[in-house]
């Protein structure tokens, strides 16, 4: 039986009758497939239901409709509910839509809680009853779980998926779990300052805190509403209540627990309902697809504009109809065309079966470009299984079609253009496959040792990427992520140099990768040689940062590797310890070997002092003579160390100046970081002031200098 429904109307097709009309198909369809049970009453009986509501009570279709009220109705609410239904069906006030209720199961030894919507329905041209039934005995375990641990409920408090709040006997929130938050648009620290009161709809007001008083006076131990929250941003949003009174040891009440679920989306969803026939007609009637709908005998019975389009013929011309006398050719995807034998309606009826994705043409005249379309047939079949009609929908692809020769075209433009490029370029598909490769890649890998003219198509990139080990394996998981990036639309290009070093030469490569395709299906993945450009920047770097005589930092780099280690130090409280070195009477040495000797002093301090130093430690020239040298992870013993074996190195192997050894000695000055040490340059304010006093108390020793003690002596 396929009836409409429509609140507020007279329904002209009487019950019990056969609409074979695509809307009403559609909408018992929708019915059948709704969670919620939908009956309609007439008479004390029920007369209508969809699949779910024999379902939920444990009878047939067949067995429920026709039931009169007393078999589903528990005898102790049957008075009452015959007189609420009496009231509906007349004419005065229509009583209160929603209800919760229990109806008897098959058997009458269960009974089920349900919630009911009922509303004033013409059906059949009889004033009726449209009920809406919600099965809601999950929901009532959950309420009673709930009361039988407060415990647990505490417990869960904060991670409910529902709202949930506890509420003073004035209707102040006293604690909001973040759900509520959400659902209600207020920070919890703004729900804290309202009582429920002032985020109630004005007309759902009353009714709440009548039921909250019926609690308070001892009516009942819980009450559900559904009803409308003013939300912080002004909106308003439905959601269901449930409210338990809690009380102290001595039974005086103490507080309410709130749960709230949203229940906005169903609430629309239920007004919608009501409303559900017309949007039909305006879904099929405003349809992007086109749709015939033939009856057994292949006459059509409805065409929608989209398909009088496709058909260019008009909409009432069609309906009698059959296809063939449309005056269309139908043509395969190869261009052939459709036989009698392969014909779409004579498929469908003779297997019964539907048929999905055919792609064809649709020819009307010479004169009109053809259309081409995705072609969809189905059967449909009454409740006794015979066949009823067959549904034809038409996707138009006309421009896909033309989308797809202009691909191809644009395709083989871009292979043409690939292999003329000189960068090693690869194609990815979705899964890292590649499926396409440039000339220039063939002949790089044929350099590489992949010799016989290899196709590199079929072969997974990302997996290649993923077993790579070495010292090369950072390099390729770091490719791996960037090209995962950018198939997943989180990044909209990807951009990675790397060495790829041989024994032969250094050598390093610029990867990029971009999109080929809004939709991400393919990647193309380039690899571009940059080996020149990576050595002048070599060159620069080592230029800029490196002191052209000695080789060590030179004072701008020495001074940015500090900070670093300084800041090290002060995150993790390690030691960090700085010397300040002076060639003592360096102006004597210029003056006796000439300038040329004195280079060679400096290299040849230089020299030893690297190779005292540890992979961890720093030194560089930040002066004429001057030296700053960086100990992380060392404290002030251990500096005092290391300036001994430098001075003890300095003093045994002097350095060769023209045939003539030529000794010097060294003022050394020495801090660490401790508490007093606010910066780096605080710190080397210390060790220079230790220098300061090594050369002031002789020359040729070390001193130190702690933060708390960092005060140049007076003198010089």
């Amino acid at each position: 039986m396929a009836t409409k429904l429509h609140k507020g109307t007279v329904d002209s097709t009487p019950v019990g009758s056969d609409d074979q009309g695509p809307d009403g198909s559609f909408f018992r369809t929708l019915l059948d497939k709704m969670p919620d049970g939908v009956f309609v009453a007439q008479d004390y009986r029920f007369v209508f239901a969809n699949a779910a509501l024999p379902r939920m009570l444990g009878y047939t279709h067949d067995e429920f409709v026709g039931l009169p009220f007393a078999a589903v109705i528990p005898p102790e609410i049957l008075e009452l509910w015959n007189e609420r239904f009496r009231a509906r069906i007349g004419d005065g006030e229509e009583p209160p839509n929603t209800y919760e209720v229990r109806f008897l199961c098959k058997g009458g030894q269960r009974k089920l809680p349900i919630e009911l919507n009922a509303n004033r329905l013409i059906f059949g041209g009889q004033r009726s009853v449209l009920g809406i039934v919600r099965d809601i005995s999950s929901r009532k375990r959950t309420q009673e779980a709930l009361r039988e641990s407060e415990e647990r409920f505490r417990g869960s408090f904060e991670q409910a998926a529902v709202g949930m709040a506890m509420v003073d006997l004035d209707g102040r929130f006293l604690s909001v779990n973040p759900k509520l938050c959400a659902i209600l648009g207020y920070p919890a620290t703004a729900l804290h300052e309202l009582t429920f009161q002032q985020i109630t709809h004005p007309d759902d007001l009353e009714a709440d805190v009548e039921k909250m008083h019926g609690v308070l006076r001892g009516d009942h131990a819980t009450y559900t509403l559904e009803k409308r929250h003013l939300r912080g941003d002004g909106s308003v949003r439905w959601a269901r209540l449930t409210v338990s009174l809690m009380r102290e040891a001595g039974d005086t009440p103490s507080h309410f627990i709130a749960v709230i679920e949203d229940i906005h989306d169903q609430r629309m969803a239920q007004a919608a309902l009501a409303d559900s026939e017309l949007r039909h007609r305006l879904l099929m009637h405003n349809l992007h697809a086109g749709l015939l709908i033939c009856a057994p005998d292949a006459r059509i019975t409805y065409g929608n504009p989209e398909v009088s389009r496709m058909l260019h013929a008009d909409p009432k011309a069609v309906i009698g109809k059959s296809v063939p006398e449309l005056g269309c050719t139908f043509r395969d995807e190869h261009g052939s065309p459709l036989s009698l034998e392969n014909d779409l309606l004579q498929r469908v009826r003779h297997s019964g079966r539907e048929l999905t994705d055919l792609v064809m043409s649709i020819h009307c005249s010479d004169d009109v470009p053809p259309v081409w379309a995705l072609v969809h047939a189905y059967p449909e079949f009454d409740t006794s299984r015979r066949f009823s009609r067959i549904v034809l929908m038409f996707i138009d692809i006309t421009d896909r079609k033309r989308l797809e020769a202009e691909l191809l075209a644009d395709r083989q433009m871009k292979a043409a253009a690939l292999d003329a490029m000189t960068s090693h370029v690869a194609v990815l598909d979705r899964q890292g496959v590649i499926v396409e490769t440039n000339a220039s890649w063939g002949r790089f890998a044929e350099r590489g040792g992949y010799g016989g003219g290899r196709s590199f198509n079929g072969v997974n990139y990302l997996d290649v990427l993923a077993h790579v080990t070495g010292p090369d394996e950072a390099f390729a998981k770091a490719a791996r992520d960037g090209i995962e990036a950018v198939m997943a639309g989180r990044s909209p290009l990807f951009q990675m140099d790397y060495p790829c070093h041989c024994p032969s030469e250094r050598q390093w490569f610029a990867m990029k990768v971009t999109p080929m395709d809004a939709q991400r299906e393919r990647v193309l993945v380039s690899h571009e040689n940059i080996t020149s450009i990576k050595l002048a920047e070599e060159a620069i770097r080592i230029l800029a940062n490196t002191d052209a005589l000695t080789g060590l930092a030179n004072r701008r780099h020495f001074l940015e590797i500090a900070e670093e280690e300084f800041a090290r130090a002060q995150r993790y409280n390690t030691p960090l310890a700085v010397l300040m070195a002076d060639l003592d009477f360096f102006k004597g040495i210029n003056d006796r070997y000439g300038h040329a000797g004195g280079d060679t002093v400096l290299r040849h301090f230089a020299i030893t002092l690297s190779s005292l130093l540890r992979d961890s430690d720093s030194a560089g020239r930040v002066g004429g003579e001057e030296f700053a040298v960086l100990l992380p992870h060392t404290a002030l013993d251990g500096a005092q160390a290391f300036a001994e074996r430098l001075m003890e190195c300095i003093a045994t192997t002097p350095p060769d100046i023209d045939g003539t050894l030529a000794p010097y000695t060294l003022s050394i000055g020495i801090s660490e970081f401790g508490p007093g040490s606010k910066d780096f340059s605080a710190l080397l304010r210390c060790a220079d002031d230790a220098l300061y006093r090594a050369k002031h108390n002789g020359r040729n020793r070390y001193e130190v200098v702690t933060a708390q003690d960092c005060n140049r002596p007076a003198g010089g």
